[in-house]
């Protein structure tokens, strides 16, 4: 366990860092740039997005799965990547006119040839890093991506500052992936690295990569979504507002959860290799991670004007509302946040596809449905969903790896308990500070410095093993010590 211990507090040292640097970026953007602007960029990027979910094909996750690896697994996981991401990017090119057509935006074909730059560096960033992650090495994987988001927020800022409006949101992107590529090939190149493409052996990472690639674009549109239906259906300034609220959401859940994803899929891969019980690995993890991610978002789902004030100014105010609603849907989804990384590793990608299809639909729908209602009906059918999602992964769960749903519900029951503590506590300050009228530092600064003592108090009455995890990490600080 010491080494999965190690792997998250560097993991979440790279991720929060990264974090921090896109949270600087998303203040200082959001004051620069107007919400048409940010929506007109939210449009293109995220239909790239989605599309660069399929432009590695599984190539990370084989590498980080397989038992052994031989220098001709390399060349064809590469070799894939390549055939894959080029050809994403070139098609890319060719299809940003129809596009921006489409959205009758003109300038979503410059966004869709800048971004494009990126597909043409993701296979060597992307078999590099899964190197990495297989052996746990998430110190690289910090240096790398710790000056890549440094860089993107140096040519974001500078280029607006020269007035290339969301051009530079853009170019941001590539200068990070160019950053990334030099430095994960150049100054910390890993131990098996080859840069000669093979071919052979492709159809067994693509059988992989096709779910896989599958399930990521499914979840990925989950949250990108909206910015293409209201794009279609409305207006950018609504997508700018609807994408700054789901900002928010994101940007509050990742710096939580994405400090720990990175070691999931390794986590669960040996648990099943070395014969142990995955269903109780699992398990762990989630209510590991439901300790932490819960009590946030609630908390972020009721101070919600005042964050949305303090992040991004009193320009954005309508999409406090949003925040409030897709807060308590990324704590639901946040439940079974490791469902996909066990389904792969137990060779269940089918299924997983099969699930977020589902879901997907249901959202798709739901978005399509309900925008004459407004931007806020918009994000309650993402809570809805969100219930649905959960029943139906646990179901999914339960009949793949053996999840026990009573163990589970028992398991989870003192998340609720910490939960509801921190949100009685937000409610309370909100008697004493009104979150309308008070300047936005006021309530944020209160809630931040009472909510960590609280939380840790929590989880020890509650005898929470996230507690004993804490415990462990100051013991090991100390020993080294």
């Amino acid at each position: 366990m010491s080494s999965i211990r190690k792997a998250v507090i560097f993991s979440s040292i790279s991720r929060y860092s990264v974090m921090l640097i896109g949270l600087i970026s998303m203040m200082v953007v959001a004051r620069l740039l107007t919400p048409d602007e940010i929506g007109t960029y939210a449009i293109a990027s995220g239909i790239v997005m989605l599309i660069s979910e399929f432009r590695i094909l599984g190539a990370g996750a084989y590498l980080v799965r397989e038992k052994e690896l031989s220098a001709a697994k390399v060349q064809a996981a590469l070799g894939l990547t390549i055939l894959i991401s080029w050809g994403l990017g070139i098609c890319i090119v060719l299809a940003a006119p129809l596009v921006a057509d489409f959205y009758e935006l003109p300038p979503v074909t410059n966004l869709f040839r800048i971004l494009s730059l990126t597909f043409f560096l993701a296979p060597f960033i992307s078999v590099p890093s899964a190197f990495f992650s297989r052996h746990l090495e998430f110190n690289l994987l910090f240096r790398m991506q710790f000056a890549g988001s440094l860089m993107a927020l140096i040519v974001t800022l500078s280029m607006i500052y020269a007035g290339f409006s969301f051009y530079s949101l853009a170019w941001g992107q590539v200068a990070s992936a160019l950053t990334t590529c030099l430095i994960a090939n150049i100054l910390l190149r890993p131990s098996g690295m080859v840069y000669i493409p093979g071919f052979h052996g492709i159809r067994a990472i693509a059988s992989l990569g096709v779910f896989n690639s599958a399930a990521g674009i499914l979840r990925k549109a989950s949250t990108v979504l909206p910015d293409m239906v209201i794009g279609k259906l409305g207006t950018t300034f609504e997508v700018g507002m609807f994408s700054r609220g789901m900002g928010l959401t994101q940007f509050v859940s990742q710096t939580l959860m994405r400090g720990v994803s990175p070691v999931a899929l390794p986590y669960l891969s040996r648990a099943r290799r070395q014969g142990g019980d995955v269903s109780l690995s699992y398990k762990r993890a989630s209510v590991l991670l439901g300790g932490l991610v819960w009590p946030v978002l609630v908390v972020a789902s009721l101070a919600s004007l005042p964050a949305i004030r303090l992040f991004f100014g009193d320009q954005w105010d309508a999409a406090a509302p949003l925040v409030a609603w897709l807060a308590l849907w990324v704590a639901l989804r946040s439940v079974h946040f490791f469902a996909n990384d066990v389904l792969v590793a137990m060779h269940r990608e089918k299924i997983m596809v099969i699930k977020d299809l589902i879901v997907f639909s249901l959202l798709f729908v739901g978005v399509v449905s309900a925008y004459d209602g407004g931007l806020e009906r918009i994000a309650q059918v993402f809570l809805v969903v969100g219930f649905i999602e959960v029943s139906l992964t646990t179901w999914v769960l339960h009949a793949y790896i053996g999840l026990q749903l009573g163990s589970f519900a028992r398991a989870w029951a003192p998340n609720l308990f910490v939960a509801g503590g921190c949100a009685l506590m937000t409610l309370t300050v909100r008697q004493f500070i009104d979150f309308d009228l008070a300047p936005a530092w006021q309530p944020v600064l209160v809630v931040a410095t009472v909510m960590p003592p609280l939380w840790l108090f929590l989880l020890y009455l509650l005898d929470h093993p996230l507690f004993a995890e804490f415990q462990g990490i100051l013991r090991s600080l100390r020993r080294k010590k």
